[in-house]
């Protein structure tokens, strides 16, 4: 999977005196405009200095707000640690805006899902809402969401599934007695497009989907993207509590990815190829260089050391972890960083790139 580097910077992120955890003091540089891994054994800084300090500089610099690790949805526990020392000394204007990727789920109740965390199930809303039937009976494209009282229903309140109080065991759900596990209510379903309801829509896979929409091109750009990072498998509704951190990751990134690309973002994720089957890394991988190739940076930690073979630029943090790391070991090409013999990477970086 090794390739040739043929990218370079085009300009730096420098940053100064930066102290977090075991970092004391670091001064660390960013390339610009190139796809970076931040390598070294856990617990060496690696999200110490990238999740951390690095999101929360450039954050600050942009104004942007962003919910760091610590960060808990519960505004009962949310706490914010801020960084006890560090500041960016340069390159900051060459960046526009900061998109943080992470492994968070999309959502926290049943209600959130891929279709509408994507913004695609908008789009299906507005064909339904576009058929005879619907236009004969005034429906809306509100209509056709479960969110809404007009189009839900009213016994499951449009979560698919009832609680089920137990005596003297904790409490079960099963799937809604009135709509089946649909959410919708019966009128909302008679509506159809093409044969199918709103309903069966959201049970699609995304590759099944995909051939459905066809002529659909607003619906069929958005299901490219989620297939080219590999999550033709998901069904459009699969509830956000169904997903994996990894497949979160990815719809976050695919989200992105359907945005127009203005050259200057900063793309930042955190050990993006875990769990994730070759073929699925290598899909991954097609659109990371693809943003880096539209003129945007991307720095990512990571283990995977055929990812860190493809990089344009190493950071390796180390050489061990807790107080015998939070320094920087090697920086620069992958094929420079073999030969730095302190480093703990260098060896299983040789034998990625042999």
């Amino acid at each position: 999977m090794s390739k040739k580097i043929t990218r370079t910077a085009k300009g730096w992120l420098r940053l100064r005196d930066v102290t977090r955890n075991n970092l004391r003091g670091l001064d660390v540089s960013f390339p610009l405009g190139v796809f970076t891994s931040v390598t070294g054994v856990s617990g060496s800084g690696k999200s110490s200095l990238v999740s951390q300090v690095l999101v929360e500089l450039v954050a600050e610099q942009l104004g942007q707000s962003i919910a760091t690790e610590e960060t808990d949805a519960d505004d009962l526990e949310q706490t914010t640690i801020v960084t006890t020392g560090g500041e960016i000394v340069s390159g900051i204007e060459r960046i526009g805006r900061l998109v943080v990727v992470d492994q968070k789920p999309i959502g926290r109740t049943p209600r959130s899902n891929m279709a509408t965390y994507t913004g695609l199930f908008d789009h299906v809303r507005k064909l339904f809402a576009a058929t005879k039937a619907a236009k004969a009976r005034r429906y809306d494209a509100g209509r056709f969401s479960f969110n809404v009282a007009k189009g839900r229903c009213q016994t499951c309140l449009g979560e698919g599934f009832v609680c089920v109080e137990l005596l003297f065991l904790p409490s079960v759900y099963a799937p809604c007695p009135t709509c089946h596990g649909s959410r919708f209510n019966a009128k909302t379903l008679e509506i159809r497009y093409r044969d199918k309801s709103v309903a069966d829509v959201l049970a699609m896979t995304v590759d099944v989907a995909a051939e459905f929409f066809v002529e659909e091109l607003q619906v069929v750009r958005a299901l490219k993207v989620l297939r080219e990072v590999g999550l033709g498998y998901l069904r459009l509704g699969q509830p956000a509590t169904e997903l994996s951190g990894g497949e979160a990751q990815r719809i976050k990134l695919a989200t992105e990815l359907q945005r127009m690309q203005r050259g200057n973002s900063l793309y930042v994720l955190d050990e993006p190829t875990t769990g994730l089957h070759p073929s699925d890394i290598e899909r991954l991988m097609k659109q990371l260089n693809g943003l880096v190739e539209a003129g945007n940076t991307v720095i990512v930690i990571e283990h995977d050391m055929h990812v860190v073979a493809e990089s344009d630029w190493v950071i390796d943090i180390g050489p061990g972890a807790g107080d015998e790391g939070g320094i920087v070991v090697a920086s620069g090409p992958p094929n420079e960083v073999t030969e730095v013999k302190r480093s703990k990477t260098a060896p299983y970086l040789a034998a990625a790139l042999s």
